[in-house]
């Protein structure tokens, strides 16, 4: 990097600090600018003010390049700055850290060979890192992330929102070329169906044509960029987890955590893919879409894949699970899920890819002997009987008869303290809310929100005036403490 003074037609020079870059395709050198501090007469006192502000950027660039360069000696950059006395402006540092795990996971190297081939004005691999410091320091929408750049000891110049889009686009496998002919193929296709109403039955049968075989043509132009995108996806999966690998060597894979969650919008409308649906964030009108996650024993993701905001979790696990069997050379996976995602189907996926599973379960799926049996000191105790929290479990195994093939299942009844004093803090909660309810005014037949604590009697008013039931209260506590564990794996230790 050095300071350019490019002389212009008045006389007067622009003042910068510009790169200089061997452009990929023309082999050729060229100059980019990395800040500009305007156009002055160098003997002014405004340029003289721009070159001093401009060599001290310059200083500064030089330095933190250095630092990102060789990050082993974090120590000594930081103890440069406390002695230096060139002001920093409360620059944020925290990027440091994660600079480091950006560069011990290879993926500056990554990037610059996804984008080899492409003639970019601007470093890839650096925006990219950008937009990771983005959703870790501000999340927020792109054009807030391209105007926070300067909030880092970094030299960020070259971000705009331009550039963060077309990264994006860069990745996908997309251009404003392909986005302008689907652009101008959605219009086509509503500038005819305007016309349909407007012309006779001949020549409605010519536009109803073109406008199926446009359609036709986007949706594959589309599938070939969703496909483009998948493609890079994947392959920076499978970059992430085997430089992972190295840096965990004893990383395990082959126990996976599978859940999912919700992102909503702050948008009503709807668009195939951002969809309204069942929300985990108690969203009731907001468009959402649904994220299947896959994690390690260590929390750390190793695939996940975006559905359609109404799709049911219960139909999401399959296409996650394919990615890790296509992806990676694991010998036995073993998925861990809630309840949740337990349903037959997913568990007859699950082994008839050859894996194994261990589901919680609700009580109403085990069976009743094992139901009814309580907490008592021939369980296999998991906690010192003298401590205050106590904890065991029982075992019992059951054959399942599926597509004309008999198998055994292991279930593990859980008991434990801790798990019952947090039910009966919810319940506790939830009784108070009722009564309050009940307090305030009284619920009549047709009132939506409804708790399972109420109890109505009917008086001659055709009112309802309610009460709280106490049965159920009695009979949910009988149960409180106790969960379920399902698995096809009949000879694990269910102390594991």
């Amino acid at each position: 990097m050095y300071i350019s003074k490019s002389k212009r037609p008045n006389g007067k020079y622009f003042i910068s600090i510009a790169k200089g870059i061997r452009d990929p395709k023309t082999k050729k050198s060229k100059k980019i600018q990395i800040k500009g501090f305007g156009t002055h007469d160098l003997d002014s006192k405004s340029g003289k003010e721009a070159l001093a502000q401009a060599e001290a950027d310059l200083k500064e660039m030089i330095r933190l390049d250095e630092a990102s360069q060789g990050f082993e000696n974090f120590e000594d950059f930081i103890e440069s700055l406390s002695k230096d006395k060139l002001s920093l402006n409360h620059k944020n540092l925290g990027y440091l850290p994660y600079l480091k795990i950006f560069n011990q996971l290879k993926l500056p190297n990554f990037f610059t060979k996804m984008v080899k081939d492409s003639k970019l004005d601007y470093s890839f691999s650096n925006l990219m890192f950008y937009q990771v410091l983005g959703r870790l320091f501000n999340p927020s929408s792109k054009l807030e992330v391209a105007s926070r750049k300067d909030d880092f000891l970094y030299d960020f110049s070259f971000v705009n929102s331009d550039n963060i889009y077309s990264s994006l686009d860069v990745f996908s496998g997309f251009n404003k070329h392909k986005s302008k002919a689907l652009t101008d193929g959605v219009q086509l296709i509503k500038n005819m169906e305007i016309l349909l109403d407007t012309v006779d039955s001949e020549a409605k049968k010519i536009l109803e044509y073109n406008i199926k075989n446009t359609s036709d043509e986007l949706e594959q132009n589309i599938a070939t960029y969703d496909k483009n995108f998948e493609m890079n996806e994947n392959k920076l999966f499978k970059h992430l987890n085997d430089h992972i690998g190295k840096i965990i060597p004893d990383r395990n894979m082959s126990l996976a955590f599978y859940d999912c969650t919700t992102y909503y919008f702050e948008s009503f409308d709807e668009d195939g893919f951002r969809e309204r649906g069942m929300s985990k964030d108690n969203k009731r009108n907001e468009t959402q879409v649904v994220m299947g996650l896959l994690i390690d024993t260590n929390g750390i993701p190793i695939s996940y894949r975006l559905f359609k905001g109404n799709k049911h979790e219960l139909h999401t696990m399959e296409e996650v699970i394919d990615d890790i069997l296509n992806n990676y050379t694991i010998k036995e996976i073993i998925i861990v899920a809630d309840r949740g995602l337990n349903s037959r189907a997913n568990l007859e996926m699950i082994r008839g890819k050859g894996l194994s599973y261990i589901v919680g379960s609700k009580g109403s799926a085990v069976p009743k002997d094992l139901k009814e049996k309580k907490f008592n000191s021939s369980w296999n105790i998991t906690s010192n009987a003298e401590a205050k929290y106590k904890s065991g479990y029982i075992t019992s195994k059951r054959k399942v008869s599926q597509n004309d093939e008999t198998y055994d299942e292991l279930i593990i009844k859980k008991y434990s303290d801790v798990y019952k004093e947090r039910e009966m803090f919810k319940q506790e909660k939830m009784i108070e809310r009722a009564k309050k309810n009940i307090k305030d005014f009284t619920i009549n037949s047709t009132t939506k929100s409804k708790s399972k604590y109420y109890k109505a009697v009917e008086n001659p008013k055709e009112k309802i005036n309610i009460e709280i039931d106490e049965e159920i209260i009695k009979q949910e506590q009988e149960n409180f403490g106790y969960f379920y564990i399902v698995t096809n794996k009949v000879d694990m230790n269910p102390a594991d």
